[in-house]
């Protein structure tokens, strides 16, 4: 996670003046949905492998970026832009967040969408051993459900 945010904190550190923000919208946005191809692609081959999640997102937006810059703009002649790959495959990395909370990391059974296994989350576990009697009419009751329920636990 440290190496995220050190990737993030360079990545937005740099000064980016030469590049319109619309180009620089449009390279994000191929990033992001390459990425996604790529890194859903990787997910189903790994057997849900997070590593492999990450590389497959972020290697085919860098690989995109780099085959765009490499074939489409030396045809043209336009210059090489390491702006275009570096928005391409930040494109990419916000794929493999995104489909890291969709899918959920891996094989140790937390999150996602895996039906019938165990979240990982806090859940409260039903006592079946003792049925709970609770009161019929409370005269000097507060009407609160929740005091009524812990004043009927403590007096059983």
């Amino acid at each position: 996670m440290k190496i995220v945010v050190l990737i993030f904190v360079l990545i937005f550190s740099i000064n980016i003046n030469a590049q319109t923000s619309a180009d620089a919208a449009k390279h994000l946005g191929a990033g992001i949905v390459i990425g996604g191809v790529g890194g859903y692609a990787a997910h189903k081959l790994s057997d849900g492998n997070t590593g492999w999640r990450w590389a497959g997102a972020v290697g085919s937006a860098f690989t995109a970026g780099l085959a765009k810059e490499a074939i489409y703009d030396s045809s043209r002649g336009a210059d090489w832009e390491t702006r275009d790959v570096v928005f391409t495959t930040l494109g990419g990395v916000i794929s493999a967040l995104a489909l890291e909370v969709f899918m959920g990391n891996g094989g140790n059974g937390r999150g996602g969408n895996k039906r019938g296994k165990s979240c990982g989350c806090l859940v409260a576990q039903l006592d079946n051993q003792y049925e709970i009697q609770l009161p019929l009419f409370v005269e000097n009751g507060t009407g609160d459900i929740t005091s009524e329920l812990q004043a009927a636990y403590l007096l059983r």
